[in-house]
C-alpha cells in the first residue's frame, strides 16, 4: 500500500482549516491498520498530534488578546469611558506651570508618554498629580495621575515627557574683565532655554548691578551666581570717618581701615587719635559707625 505523508508545516491554511486534512489522514491510518499496517501509521500519528498541540497554544493566546480587545470595547458601551490623551498632557502641563511659577508659553512638552491608561467607570472625573521623586521638573520629568471618579480613585496612570523651561535671564553686554564692578548698562535680558542651564542662573537685573565679576567674562554669556560676588566699598588702609552716636550726642574721630568691608559688615578699623582697634559697621565708603 502507498505511504501516505502529511506534514502540517507544508499548510498555508489556518489551524483550524487543517483539521479536515488531518481526520482524512486519521480514517486512512485505521484502513491500514486493517490491512496489518497499524504499527507504521501509529509512529505518523504520534507525530501529528504533538505538532496540534503547539500550534494551538499559539493561536489561543492570539484569539485570547483579540477578545480582551472585545471586553474593553464592551466596557465602554456598558458605562465606562475613556480618557483622551489630550487631557493628561493639558494637566501635565498645568501641574508643570502651577509648580514652577511659569505661565504656559513658558513651558513646553515633548516625548510625551502614558503608562496605564484604561477606561474608567461613567463620571465626574478628577485628577491629583505628585512627584515620586524630587527631581527638577526641567528635562526629564516624570509623574503619577491618580485619576478619581466622583471622588473615588479608580486607575494610576504614569506620565512622563520632556519639558523645557524658558525664562528670562541675565546677559553680559560686553566683555568684562576679573574685578569689574558690574554696571546696568553692561547687562541684558534674553529669553533663554534654562532646561539645559544651572539652576543658579540669574534673572533679576537688580540683583547683579553693584557686584564685582570673579573672573574675566565673555560677551552674551548668561551669568550664574558663583560668577559674581560682593564688591567691598571699603579696603584695607583707606582713611574713613568712625561714627558713634548715643541718644543726642554725636562723636566722629577719623580712622583707618585694617581690612576690606561690604556694606552693612562689621569690620576692623584703627582709631587715629587714641590708636586703638575696634569694630565698627560699614555705612558708605566713607564711614563707619560704632554700635554701643
Amino acid at each position: 500500500m502507498r505511504n501516505f505523508r502529511f506534514s502540517i508545516f507544508d499548510c498555508r491554511l489556518p489551524i483550524f482549516n487543517c483539521l479536515p486534512a488531518m481526520l482524512a489522514h486519521l480514517r486512512r491510518a485505521s484502513n491500514v491498520r486493517q490491512a496489518g499496517q497499524f504499527s507504521i501509521v501509529i509512529r505518523k500519528t504520534e507525530y501529528i498530534i504533538p505538532l496540534l498541540v503547539c500550534f494551538l497554544s499559539i493561536c489561543f493566546p492570539l484569539q485570547a488578546e483579540g477578545m480582551e480587545k472585545k471586553e474593553i470595547r464592551a466596557l465602554a458601551k456598558q458605562g465606562y469611558q475613556s480618557i483622551p490623551e489630550a487631557r493628561f498632557r493639558e494637566v501635565f502641563k498645568e501641574y508643570l506651570c502651577r509648580h514652577s511659577g511659569k505661565e504656559g508659553p513658558d513651558i513646553m512638552v515633548s516625548r510625551f508618554k502614558i503608562v496605564g491608561n484604561r477606561p474608567v467607570p461613567a463620571g465626574k472625573i478628577g485628577f491629583q498629580l505628585f512627584q515620586k521623586d524630587k527631581r527638577s521638573l526641567a528635562g526629564y520629568a516624570r509623574l503619577v495621575a491618580a485619576v478619581r471618579v466622583n471622588g473615588v480613585v479608580e486607575n494610576r496612570v504614569r506620565l512622563s515627557g520632556w519639558v523645557d523651561i524658558f525664562d528670562s535671564v541675565v546677559c553680559t553686554s560686553r566683555n568684562l574683565k576679573k574685578g569689574e564692578i558690574i554696571k546696568k548698562d553692561d547687562v541684558y535680558l534674553a529669553r533663554k532655554n534654562i532646561s539645559h542651564l544651572s539652576s543658579n542662573i540669574l534673572t533679576d537685573m537688580s540683583k547683579v548691578a553693584g557686584l564685582m565679576v570673579k573672573h574675566s567674562v565673555k560677551a552674551d554669556t548668561c551669568l550664574k551666581e558663583w560668577m559674581l560676588e560682593k564688591s567691598p566699598i571699603v579696603d584695607r588702609g583707606d582713611m574713613v570717618t568712625i561714627l558713634a552716636e548715643s541718644g543726642g550726642l554725636r562723636v566722629t574721630v577719623p580712622g583707618r581701615v585694617l581690612e576690606k568691608g561690604y556694606l552693612g559688615e562689621l569690620i576692623r578699623v584703627r582709631n587715629a587719635m587714641s590708636k586703638k582697634e575696634i569694630y565698627a559697621r560699614v555705612v558708605n565708603n566713607s564711614t563707619v559707625m560704632v554700635e554701643f
